[in-house]
């Protein structure tokens, strides 16, 4: 049972669901009734410290948002040496765009502690988005902030060695 469960008992699974979605950027602008329907069609999960959650090529076909615990993301080295591309911990939410289609990974998603997450899966969402036909246009105007968002954080403001690398935006 995750900490957070632990600490709001008395509220119901999806009523803490529906919290913790608005507090997301990417859910926060949509209408309560598609909060409440993602809320309920929404998974929680517990993952056992090294246990794999998907691996490079697989198609993660969810979103996670991390309860509790860490998430770590790596890539395999030639020599077989992992090298740590990111960190997710409590709060964090990511895979956003494995909601809209097929995009295999290209990194490896272990849990680096005990973890508790809340995943939304590709089939669910995509029957909400056909429900909703215009969350579709909310849902673009989120993924494009995001994409800005993570250019000016990986690609503007990086390092100069980095500098020569091409944006989404530039595609």
């Amino acid at each position: 049972m995750s900490s957070f469960t632990e600490k709001n008992d008395y509220v119901p699974e999806m009523q803490q669901n529906i919290a913790l979605l608005k507090e997301i950027p990417f859910f926060s602008t949509l209408p309560v009734k598609v909060l409440k329907l993602i809320a309920f069609v929404a998974v929680r999960g517990s993952f056992p410290a090294g246990d794999l959650l998907y691996e490079e090529g697989d198609d993660p076909d969810r979103a996670y948002l991390v309860l509790d615990g860490s998430l770590v993301l790596t890539t395999q080295g030639e020599k077989g040496d992992k090298t740590v591309i990111q960190r997710f911990t409590e709060g964090d939410f990511f895979g956003s765009l494995s909601l809209f289609g097929c995009m295999p990974a290209l990194f490896n998603l272990t849990a680096e502690t005990k973890t508790t997450v809340l995943t939304i899966d590709r089939t669910q969402f995509s029957k909400i988005l056909t429900q909703f036909p215009e969350i579709q246009a909310i849902s673009l105007k989120v993924i494009f902030k995001e994409i800005h968002r993570w250019e000016r954080t990986n690609i503007s403001e990086a390092n100069p060695c980095c500098s020569s690398r091409m944006g989404i935006t530039a595609l």
